[in-house]
């Protein structure tokens, strides 16, 4: 008796196991097609030289910008750096729409400018793994005429499951931008004499040189 209800215990547990690994699977494949269909839309509205609301319009499908800005600002931490300090929780509800609305801005002017680079190029997605609590999928972009030129790799980092999924930071040739944006935050807001005002001046200076 005790060996039938050992066997049993064991045989849920795998059983468990499985659909969890089906489940991680079936997120990591969900946040792939994800990034091609979406990815595919921006492309291709960036070929056709489709007017900027619309481009901004397939950016805004893709990103959560929210969560993007609680990462840099340690909430959780970027990819990439284990601990940090979480500033989020320090700002005001009104500092926290203001920091999210210049990223936002900042963000997409960044992504606009990624996208364009690979105007007229292949593009194929290579691969999507999970880290840790997201989904990494990587797209490389190879020019059709210029065989010899080194493929520009840009790599989405997608929150979500089966019901829904965002970008929440995007990694171009490796460099983390959630990663770069804290390193540049923490910075500011632990340098006596800087703090958040700084923060906000420095954003402001690079949304009036990104457009």
């Amino acid at each position: 008796m005790r060996l039938r209800h050992l066997l049993s215990a064991c045989l849920m547990t795998l059983a468990v196991a499985t659909a969890g690994g089906a489940s991680a699977a079936a997120d990591v494949t969900g946040a792939k097609s994800f990034v091609e269909r979406e990815h595919g839309k921006l492309k291709g509205l960036v070929d056709k030289d489709a007017s900027a609301d619309r481009v901004k319009q397939a950016i805004d499908g893709m990103l959560d910008y929210d969560e993007l800005a609680r990462r840099t600002l340690g909430k959780p931490c970027p990819v990439g750096i284990p601990s940090c300090t979480n500033h989020w929780d320090q700002l005001t509800p009104e500092q926290r729409a203001e920091v999210t609305g210049l990223l936002r801005q900042l963000v997409e002017a960044n992504l606009r400018k990624n996208v364009r680079k690979t105007k007229n190029y292949e593009v194929s997605y290579t691969g999507s793994k999970e880290v840790g609590s997201l989904m990494k999928v990587r797209t490389m972009a190879k020019a059709k005429d210029k065989p010899r030129e080194p493929p520009v790799q840009i790599d989405y980092m997608i929150l979500g499951n089966g019901d829904a999924y965002r970008v929440v930071d995007v990694m171009s040739e490796g460099s983390s931008m959630t990663k770069n944006y804290y390193t540049q935050f923490h910075r500011m807001l632990t340098t006596p004499g800087q703090g958040y005002p700084y923060v906000v001046k420095k954003l402001r200076e690079k949304v009036a040189k990104s457009g």
